[in-house]
């Protein structure tokens, strides 16, 4: 990866620069770079897919779409997903469709679960890059494309078998699509390209629907829709003669952008409907979509203020690169400098969905992701010509203070990230200290590096350097923290259920591996959500099984439950990690012994 890659370079004469909003036109270089876009791939792979099939699926919410989409090949319901033989209604198809043909194609695996979800982050960094690319220059293309590939929050969710990133590539491409056909300045007359874009961004539309519901719509409305309006105004002060021209394209406009999203989406909740009746409609819209918005039915209440540290989180390591906003932001409140339109449409982009979510009740991270890519193309175009100021294209080169000390951040957060994964050795189990060390070692050596680069007269490096240690990172933490040697403890869980007995002696789970376990298995559970559940599946006349903690088997028992013990295993919930399970490991809280346990004696 040469330096030439994310260095300063002067801006290409035909990139798009539009004058102001409502004014202008955009013209751009429509060639594209292979080189680089084969650059982009590469960092893709290696942050993206290298290791994708470790570690087992986590106990989280990527355990409903790999053990969906498996029953969907193993049931062949291609319409109605279901989970543990129960309907899932929760989410649209999308997802479970790509994960079940990953499966008939490659096998059942962790790989072919969490692969869509892999191209997904893939498709996002080329728009990222192509539409930087378009609005600004090459180089801020390709520095917005290496900021998507190697910010944590997408490689973190890349890496599960979720619909959330696909949502976010989906959202996207339709608001970049959207706005390039009914916001960006264009030639007077007709302009066939114009409904190429409308095309695209009603089959992304269509996308979002499929993968995650409403919000795939109602995000790119909230962001293009009032700078669509802001066009319209800003032709009729223009052009006062042709108000209803004005008016009526923006009407067919959106009437074909929503044609071609609705005969994409339609059919299959027409489908649903058609098997399970006007109830699912209530079900799927109201409960799973406007009270996860209104209300904490799913998710717990936070503040308003949840997602900001969220976002800082989701750029790393690049978020402390956001000081170089720090003097344009400064200029334009003093009237020194002027907002350019891209600034605008971009802002827009990403303040638009941030209070959305902010206003929510029910939040989580990974909501967020759609608002990362705007923030990415803006961080670039910061950077780049930050280094162009500074660097060694500068008239008067010399060393940017502001980079310097955003550089040292990021390598110092690095560098401590290195200490806390050597620090939480005692919850790795299986995972040899030597292996350990050497992760810890790779973690502090790059979060230094890019520290030494900040503070060198080689600053234009920092892209790089930053690049380097979020692909050091990310494989170290995939191989070193994820994911252990040999089966891991879902999968020596399920292994002792099959020794235990056959498939047809029932078996429960209380409380632990609530949802992966069933994608081991491959044989429905009971869900025992009490003690008092747990006794009386014990107490049943028939021989049955159960899966339990060690603290939850004490108190049965001492209530009076009959269980003997199978086996145990000691099991770290990954898909649960949080900053003080690194900041104070603790085994005896982070670490659980699960057990299996039969109401027979064992033969």
């Amino acid at each position: 990866m040469g330096t030439g890659m994310l260095a300063s370079e002067p801006a290409d004469s035909g990139a798009s620069r539009p004058d102001l909003l409502g004014s202008g036109r955009c013209v751009y270089n429509p060639s594209v770079s292979p080189t680089r876009v084969s650059l982009l791939v590469l960092l893709c792979v290696l942050t993206f897919f290298v290791g994708l099939g470790r570690p087992a699926i986590t106990d989280s919410d990527e355990a409903f779409y790999a053990e969906a989409a498996r029953e969907m090949v193993e049931g062949g319901d291609w319409i109605t997903p279901t989970y543990n033989g129960q309907y899932r209604f929760e989410k649209p198809v999308l997802y479970y469709w790509l994960a079940a043909l990953g499966y008939l194609v490659a096998g059942v695996s962790e790989g072919a679960a969490r692969v869509p979800s892999a191209v997904a982050g893939l498709l996002l960094v080329l728009t990222t890059y192509a539409c930087a690319r378009r609005w600004y220059d090459e180089t801020t293309g390709l520095l917005a494309g290496a900021i998507t590939a190697t910010s944590f929050g997408y490689v973190t969710v890349a890496r599960q078998a979720l619909p959330d990133l696909m949502l976010a590539c989906f959202v996207t491409l339709s608001i970049w699509a959207a706005l390039v056909a009914l916001v960006t300045p264009r030639p007077p007359g007709a302009d066939p390209s114009r409904r190429r874009w409308l095309v695209v961004a009603g089959a992304a539309l269509a996308g979002g629907f499929l993968t995650k519901g409403p919000i795939g719509v109602v995000l790119p409305a909230i962001v293009v829709g009032p700078l669509a309006l802001w066009r319209c105004w800003s032709e009729r002060a223009s052009r006062p003669d042709d108000v209803r021209a004005i008016v009526t394209r923006l009407a067919l406009d959106v009437g074909l952008l929503a044609l071609v999203g609705l005969l994409l989406a339609a059919p299959w909740f027409v489908a649903m409907t058609n098997t399970h009746g006007l109830a699912y409609l209530d079900r799927f819209f109201i409960d799973e979509n406007l009270q996860r918005f209104v209300t904490d039915r799913y998710n717990a209440p936070r503040p308003f203020w949840y997602y900001v540290p969220i976002v800082v989180g989701g750029l790393s390591p690049w978020s402390p690169l956001m000081l170089v906003w720090w003097t344009p932001i400064r200029r334009v409140i003093q009237r020194a400098q002027r907002v350019q339109p891209v600034e605008v449409w971009l802002t827009v982009w990403a303040l638009a969905p941030l209070l959305f979510y902010s206003l929510s009740i029910g939040k989580q991270p990974r909501y967020i992701l759609p608002i990362l890519p705007p923030l990415a193309v803006l961080l670039a175009r910061g950077v780049s010509r930050r280094l162009a100021r500074f660097g060694p294209h500068a008239e008067t080169p010399r060393r940017d203070r502001l980079l310097a000390v955003a550089g040292v951040i990021s390598g110092t957060v690095l560098a401590l990230f290195g200490v806390f994964v050597y620090r939480a050795q005692s919850l790795l189990v299986g995972i040899p200290p030597a292996t350990i060390l050497t992760g810890a070692v790779l973690l502090v050596v790059s979060g230094l590096g890019v520290s030494v680069v900040a503070v060198s007269s080689r600053q234009r490096l920092i892209p790089v350097a930053l690049v380097v240690a979020s692909v050091v990172s990310t494989l170290t933490v995939q191989y070193v923290v994820l994911s252990r040697p040999g089966p891991e403890p879902v999968e020596e869980m399920a292994a002792l259920l099959k020794a235990a007995g056959p498939e047809s002696v029932s078996y429960g789970r209380y409380r632990v591996f609530v949802r992966n376990l069933l994608f081991y298995t491959g044989r429905p559970h009971v869900d025992l959500v009490s003690g008092e559940q747990v006794r009386a599946f014990l107490g049943s006349t028939d021989p049955v099984f159960c899966v339990i903690g060690e603290a939850d088997l004490q108190q049965v028992r001492a209530d009076g439950a009959t269980a003997h013990e199978l086996g145990r295993v000691a099991y770290l919930n990954t898909g649960n990690l949080t900053i003080r399970t690194l900041l104070w490991p603790d085994p005896g809280t982070d670490l659980e012994t699960v057990v299996l346990v039969t109401n027979r004696p064992p033969r």
